[in-house]
């Protein structure tokens, strides 16, 4: 059996497990989300990594074979420091999503949506270079969007004037492919791609990040047998992770355990 940890900052890094249940239907999936922390846009880069570290930690004694960050902010501040610490491998979310909007985009014009965090670390910019020095990267930060789909408001007037006020800074610089760089916003997918209309196409980072971390599993492990299973746990409030989780899953949530972190 392939055991498959993941982690966020709260409830965004779910639209990743998902992609797990899609990709890797036979894995067990240990998620972990961060309610109670949240929201780490606004943290400096060294709390994220302790909390972070103390995260992986976690996982690392529920004996997961591969760690997804499901988390660009998470990624952007700790995946150099974290992922050559552990006897697993760890994933982040930036490498995978910058490669699948290479791939769609025709003009170079990539425009990234993202926590302040992510967006101040330039982290999609230098991925992006790394892999094409031509590119041309617009970056948006959208704090609203993770509170919104924290408190379970994924339609409605004020997202969709949330939506329309962060890409309309967006409108004039001709992208034709647009990063969902943060795990909670896929959720609000629907209205995005609705707002920019069909020439731009919207990049979820996590389809990418999950066939790489099937292609590690299955070096390591070969032939992934086993019974699926889900086991949650958060430093929040377990009956809001639960309630609002199913809505992201879309299927219901049995338990989640409360497991504080740190001091």
């Amino acid at each position: 059996m392939a055991i498959v940890g993941l982690f966020d900052s709260g409830l965004g890094g779910l639209t990743v497990a998902c992609q797990v249940r899609k990709q890797i239907p036979e894995a067990k999936i240990e998620f972990y989300g961060d309610n109670g922390r949240n929201p780490y846009g606004p943290l400096s880069q060294k709390t994220i990594v302790e909390y972070s570290k103390q995260i992986l930690d976690f996982l690392a004694e529920k004996g997961v074979d591969l760690a997804i960050i499901a988390c660009n902010t998470a990624t952007a501040a700790a995946l150099d420091v974290v992922k050559n610490k552990y006897n697993f491998p760890v994933l982040g979310m930036i490498e995978p999503g910058s490669r699948a909007a290479l791939r769609e985009s025709k003009n170079k014009r990539i425009g990234v949506l993202g926590t302040e965090f992510t967006i101040k670390s330039g982290a999609y910019d230098k991925a992006l270079k790394r892999l094409n020095k031509e590119v041309e990267i617009y970056g948006q930060a959208c704090p609203k969007f993770t509170l919104l789909v924290e408190q379970g408001k994924v339609k409605g007037q004020e997202t969709e004037e949330a939506v329309s006020g962060y890409l309309s800074e967006l409108e004039d610089v001709g992208i034709d492919t647009l990063i969902l760089g943060c795990t909670h916003y896929p959720v609000l997918i629907g209205i995005i791609e609705n707002y920019l209309g069909e020439n731009v196409k919207v990049i979820d980072p996590a389809v990418e990040v999950v066939v790489e971390a099937k292609t590690k599993l299955a070096d390591v492990l070969g032939d992934i047998t086993g019974e699926p299973e889900f086991n949650f746990y958060t430093s929040g409030d377990p009956e809001t992770f639960k309630e609002f989780g199913e809505n992201i899953l879309g299927g219901p949530i049995k338990k989640v355990e409360k497991v504080f972190l740190g001091k």
